[in-house]
């Protein structure tokens, strides 16, 4: 059996622009040439996100009635010309043509008869106008750069949004208002629009209340439009519009095109009064036997206890129990929390890594609290391997994506959606359903040592239902791109790709299965939801169990052939057992690592050790199975973040035959061409990267080198050969060279990225802040970013050390290099105490200042980075190091973290003059809010080189989610158990946050949480508490003990492996910030030795060996501060 790509459609065309209508009458999707102008791809299950509704308004309540495809009463009828859809609905009859005028143009007009009704109408549509696949990549990337400007004109309100974001043919525009009826209020997004209670209530929240009249530049662009009220006494008229431009170049200050668009409508009224022929399709009705979602309402307290009897972390809104996290670090979640947030609960479960080397047959799934038990299911690359669809925006407005299920209730099915309760383990999600007297659990959970699935469904009364389950399959990088074989073996589905499909080029022996164990079942698509029995989408499968009380389905994913698995049991171990083997594997990664404290700090000691799980979990999906709840893409490394958030974390909890692999494959993938990395690449088969890169990334890979043999004195590294990759085309070199020469071959490149004959290296692509890439080719040559210059010395300096110790020569070349880094920074890079973002170097006497107090075009006068990075690398001396920590508590400091700069860059429509994103984005999230907490990590690392044991704790417990809101007052709920890559200030507009920054400083508006889990933050804010905070670290074969700790963790006890061997450190602190006095192993003193700080009493080192050879059972080492 072949399941087709296609989806049954109708189009209308004309010139570049296509639109495509579905049998129900509903939008799949709107086109020019490539620019998808939707959003969502529309299907006949769940209809399209557009719509008309007609909202009558009578005395005692208003009817609401959605006039276009599967979810009105609505008779459809198309030709080639136009989109024709008719009913009536009390009393009021009514047809509504759609018609693409010309290239561009399209109108909707409503005729209208009736006797007297009060109406009006409201009118949405979601919008990308960005490439088709990098819409269905991360429509809520893509709106993050759509900029919304509501304008009034002849007939009331008018919504022009523009892609800031180039695309092929430029920045592509929309307009959309009324031709001839008053517009009277608006909404930008389907947040507005649809409402975080549309997850229980499936209903648009907006359309009872009307619109907001606010412009809310969130991630789920969706015009709203409202007209006035009207009486309906004989016949009416309304007319909607849509003008689309291919290219608008600048800001959005007017309503621009009004002749050619009402030379369009001139035409359309003239055609109007000529007949044309329209094809009657078949009105698509679902089986009765389909009602409602379901969603479920709250378990009893003393059922919730019965399944939850200890509780800690206990998260409460009022006297309303939101959430908690339980002894086994399971982190629970009722219902009326996700009501309560933008942002819906998930997680990504995922088979076990290995700790020594990198593992390859790793399957993970990705499901959601509102009734999303597996999406995203991929084994191996998690772009071009998807077998069953990501999920779709925050809302479960479709639900077609991913793996869902219908239960029969009273001889009704009834989808799934929100549970009463959410729970979220190591390895699993669990849904628990009230219906009735009964609970139904289901849970998804991951196989630790194989790459397989498994959803159970239990009813806890043993009662028993019928059950559709669904998925959209995939088998590729997008929904309906790829064919697939499907192979049914009695009680197995086995899923195959195409022959013409690429994963057979790359991986030929791939192959899912789906084996359904507990009940007999029927496979089938989607025509069992239509009375008609036509299968409308061949991307769709279903299996229709017997009335069961229980069932499993296990999903296999395999890279390598292993047919032998297809048909025998592949004995997969019990959900009791598979927890505890993650826990124990965690376990064995964080190193045995867990705090104990008695006393006022217990709390936040015990919220550390509760993170850490999470975050471990967070840092190997970013290592291993690359991306996130809110970024489904990814499948590669990013040069500089694997080099940092894995390795750091593999390093500090000592695992470092791993790290090396890790590093060669880095290696693998330098240019042999240019001795530099591309900015990502995939780390499998699939030879996808990107060529060009930032400024910075080439000082990552020569970093981890250093950091590798500084910790475990192995410089054997150095002589291993690797290969390259050639920059045309990224095909592997032949030759392969010694690592040591791959880094000779760097220095090279960065020496020839020197700026006259200064030691400044050019801004290249950009450096760490993604945001603030160089809107042109001048800058990127010009420009100097003095982070990047920091960051230089310290690599260079920390490679000095360590290859000077097998290559005397080299290493004082280095030692030359990194002095004479220093000597142009202090010369160029600090500027009346300040240390700028940028320099411009006009020529080698001409030099300008940005982001620094004498800037005055940009209007930004700090920057974070350059500050604690001259900090980190030890560059700059003790009094600027003062200076840079007294203007970021002045001037960067907030309740929520500190923030990159102390203002946004000025927005003006999303049109670049000097910054890409900074200047694009009309979303105030990610980089863009400023609180990155990436960088807000190195912040603590720069505390804790300084020695202030306070400002590094502190910062520590402001990025903790777990009750955020007890260390920050003006935090918004959010997740608890995953990393935020930023701290969002709740504002609606890029102006609004311009204009109302300083409120952030006050604490005086909320922070949300940003997207989340995959970043390199987790793996760094890990490396920070073991190795800078607590101060444990190896240094070749010496154990170094420098912790900065302050005096109220006091008789701290740490439980960390030295060298896979468990210790107990106590932590005993006389006087804050004071040296280390005596150490301790189990009782007998140790001798001491003192490493170098530039900054403080720096902290001991011990020998190894002498540790070793005095280590019993159970040891302690008693570490005396002050």
């Amino acid at each position: 059996m072949i399941l087709d790509n296609k989806i049954d459609v109708f189009s209308i065309k004309n010139g570049s622009t296509k639109v495509e209508f579905l049998p129900t009458g509903d939008i799949h999707q709107i086109l020019v040439d490539n620019i998808m102008i939707n959003q969502y791809l529309g299907n006949c299950i769940d209809g399209s996100v557009n719509n008309i509704y007609i909202r009558i308004h009578k005395k005692e309540k208003i009817e609401i009635l959605p006039l276009l495809g599967v979810k009105s009463n609505s008779r459809f009828y198309i030709n080639e010309k136009e989109a024709v859809w008719t009913g009536e609905t009390e009393g009021i009859v009514y047809k509504i043509t759609f018609v693409l005028q010309k290239e561009g143009i399209y109108f909707y007009e409503i005729s209208l008869e009736g006797n007297g009704e009060e109406i009006d109408f409201i009118y949405g549509q979601d919008i990308s106008l960005a490439r088709k696949n990098d819409t269905l990549t991360n429509e809520l990337y893509v709106s993050q750069y759509l900029d919304h400007t509501i304008l009034k004109g002849k007939h009331g309100y008018v919504v022009s949004s523009r892609q800031n974001q180039e695309q092929e043919y430029g920045f592509p525009y929309i307009q959309q208002g009324s031709i001839d009826t008053e517009i009277v209020a608006y909404s930008t997004d389907a947040m507005q629009f649809f409402g975080k209670s549309y997850k229980e209530t499936n209903k648009p929240e907006i359309l009872e209340k009307g619109l907001p009249n606010a412009n809310y530049q969130f991630e789920m662009a969706y015009i709203g439009m409202q007209t006035q009220k009207m009486n309906i006494d004989g016949r009416k008229n309304i007319t909607f519009y849509s003008l689309i431009k291919s290219n608008y170049t600048h800001r959005i200050e007017k309503i621009d095109y009004e002749e050619e668009l009402l030379s369009a409508y001139e035409l359309f009224s003239s055609d109007r009064q000529k007949q044309k022929e329209s094809k009657e399709l078949e009105k698509i009705h679902m089986k009765k036997t389909f009602g409602d979602p379901f969603a479920s309402e709250q378990l009893l307290k003393e059922e919730l206890d019965s399944y939850f009897p200890s509780k800690k972390f206990e998260e409460y809104g009022g006297d309303k129990l939101l959430s908690f996290f339980t002894e086994k670090h399971s982190h629970v979640v009722m219902r009326e929390k996700e009501l309560a947030v933008e942002r819906p609960h998930g997680h990504i479960i995922l088979t076990t890594v290995d700790d020594e080397y990198v593992s390859r047959e790793i399957i993970s799934s990705t499901n959601y609290m509102y009734g999303i038990f597996n999406s995203h299911v991929v084994v191996g690359n998690t772009n071009m391997h998807k077998l069953i669809s990501t999920a779709r925006g925050h809302l479960n407005l479709f639900k077609n994506s991913g793996q869902r299920i219908y239960v029969k209730i009273e001889g009704i099915y009834h989808l799934l959606t929100l549970p009463a309760v959410y729970e979220m383990g190591m390895n699993y999600s669990r849904w628990f359903y009230k219906i009735g007297n009964d609970i139904l659990t289901i849970t998804s959970y991951s196989i630790a040592k194989k790459a397989d699935i498994v959803l159970e469904v239990t009813s806890k009364n043993g009662y028993e239902y019928e059950f559709i389950i669904t998925q959209q399959l995939v088998m590729g990088n997008q929904e309906y791109d790829e064919k697939i074989q499907v192979i049914q073996k009695d009680r197995d589905l086995i899923f195959i790709p195409d022959e013409d499909n690429l994963i057979k080029e790359v991986y030929p022996n791939l192959y899912y299965k789906m084996r359904i164990e507990g009940t007999e079942f029927e496979m089938s698509d989607d025509r069992v939801f239509f009375e008609n029995n036509n299968s409308y989408n061949h991307t769709f499968l279903t299996i229709s169990t017997k009335s069961v009380n229980t069932f499993r389905i296990i999903i296999s994913g395999r890279i390598e052939d292993n047919s032998e698995e297809i048909v025998e049991d592949i004995g997969l171990g019990s959900f009791k057992e598979n927890e505890k083997q993650y826990l124990d594997i965690y376990k064995k990664l964080m190193g045995g690592f867990n705090l104990s404290l008695s006393g006022s700090e217990q709390k936040n000691i015990e919220k550390i050790n509760e993170i850490l799980w999470w975050y471990t979990h967070n840092a190997m999906i970013h290592y291993i199975a690359p991306h996130g709840l809110e970024q489904p893409g990814g499948a590669a490394w990013g040069t500089r973040d694997v080099c940092q958030g894995p390795l750091e974390y593999f390093l500090s909890t000592g695992h470092s035959s791993l790290v090396r692999e890790i590093i060669q494959i880095i290696f693998e993938n330098q240019f042999y061409e240019s001795g530099e990395w591309p900015q990502w690449f995939m780390y499998d088969k699939y030879n996808f990267r990107q060529y060009d890169c930032h400024g910075d990334v080439v000082f990552w890979p020569l970093k981890v080198v250093g950091d590798y043999i500084r910790v475990t004195g192995d410089n054997s590294i150095l002589k291993c050969e690797v290969g390259y990759r050639h920059f045309k085309d990224g095909v592997a070199t032949k030759n392969k060279e010694s690592i040591l020469d791959h880094i000779k071959r760097s220095i090279c490149s960065i020496k020839d990225r020197y700026l006259y004959d200064t030691n400044l290296i050019s801004y290249g692509g950009g450096d760490w802040d993604d945001t603030l890439q160089p809107a042109n080719e001048e800058l990127k040559q010009s420009l100097v970013s003095a982070w990047t210059v920091t960051l230089a010395y310290q690599v260079i300096k920390l490679l000095a050390e360590e290859i000077g110790k097998v290559d005397v020569s080299y290493g004082k070349e280095l030692v030359q290099m990194y002095m004479d880094i220093k000597e142009s920074f202090e010369k160029y890079l600090i500027k009346d105490g300040v240390i700028p973002g940028f320099v411009y170097l006009e020529d080698k006497e001409h030099m300008e200042y940005m982001l620094h107090p004498t800037d005055k075009k940009i209007g930004i006068q700090y920057r974070l980075l350059p500050m604690t990075r001259s900090i980190i690398s030890e560059l700059v001396d003790k009094n600027q190091a003062e200076k840079n920590i007294a203007i970021i508590d002045r001037e960067l400091m907030h309740p929520d973290g500190v923030r990159l700069m102390n203002c946004p860059a000025f927005y003006k429509g999303g049109v670049s003059e000097t910054f890409k994103r900074a200047e694009q984005a009309s979303n105030v999230g990610r980089e863009i809010g400023l609180q990155y907490v990436h960088a807000h990590i190195r912040y603590i690392e720069a505390m804790a080189k300084v020695g202030d044991a306070n400002r590094a704790w502190d910062g520590v417990m402001r990025i903790n989610p777990i009750n955020i809101s007890e260390k920050v007052s003006n935090a918004e709920l959010r997740q608890s158990n995953c990393y935020f890559s930023s701290s969002d200030g709740e504002f609606a507009t890029r102006y609004d946050f311009q204009e109302n920054f300083e409120k952030l400083r006050t604490g005086d508006v909320n922070v949300k949480g940003g997207w989340r889990i995959y970043s390199s933050g987790p793996g760094i804010y890990v490396n920070q508490i073991i190795t800078n905070l607590l101060g444990i670290r190896m240094n070749n074969n010496l154990l170094i003990l420098d912790p900065v700790i302050p005096k109220e963790l006091d008789n701290l006890k740490f439980d960390f492996h030295v060298n896979h061997i468990p210790v107990t450190f106590v932590y005993h602190i006389n006087k804050q910030g004071e040296s280390i006095t005596k150490v301790l192993l189990n009782g007998k003193k140790m001798e001491l030795s003192y490493i170098e700080n530039a900054y403080r009493s720096g902290g001991c080192r011990v020998q190894y060996e002498l540790l070793k050879d005095n280590f019993s059972s159970k040891n302690t080492i008693d570490i005396y501060i002050g």
